[in-house]
């Protein structure tokens, strides 16, 4: 029995041949289920992420807008009191006598409390505007996630 060339060529390339395509089709496979399944569970929590954080900054904002509102009616009472105090107290005249010590007194804490509370508004006041500007910042909107293949 003779073998052609042919033959012995196609019996020798035939091992070679199959090995190439061994070696060849794993790469071409799709992707395992597991890591599929990894891509979506990664996916959707970000949009949870998103919409908590979407969540937490209306939240804030909403805050913010009760803490400003609330400061307002806080400086209303404040200038309401300064009014009453202005009139009453001893810069109007109308103030303790002489030898009054204790009134002399109260009406210098008066003074004092009323001058921190003065600082401790604005100090409030710069802070939520900072925070404000914070929160417009965060507000920018975010662009559309990419495909499962970009990512």
């Amino acid at each position: 029995m003779r073998r052609t060339t042919l033959q012995i060529a196609a019996a020798a390339g035939l091992p070679v041949l199959l090995l190439a395509l061994l070696t060849i089709l794993p790469g071409c496979s799709p992707a395992p289920p597991e890591t599929e399944v990894r891509l979506a569970a990664l996916e959707a929590e970000v949009k949870t992420l998103k919409a908590e954080a979407s969540a937490r900054d209306k939240a804030l904002g909403e805050e913010l807008a009760l803490i400003r509102t609330n400061l307002g009616s806080i400086r209303s009472l404040l200038e309401a009191d300064r009014e009453r105090a202005g009139t009453v107290g001893p810069e109007a005249g109308g103030g303790a006598p002489e030898g009054d010590l204790d009134a002399e007194l109260d009406a210098k804490a008066k003074g004092f409390v009323k001058e921190n509370l003065d600082r401790l508004m604005a100090i409030t006041r710069k802070l939520l505007d900072k925070m404000e500007r914070e929160l417009d910042k965060q507000e920018t909107p975010i662009p559309p996630a990419d495909e499962g293949d970009k990512i």
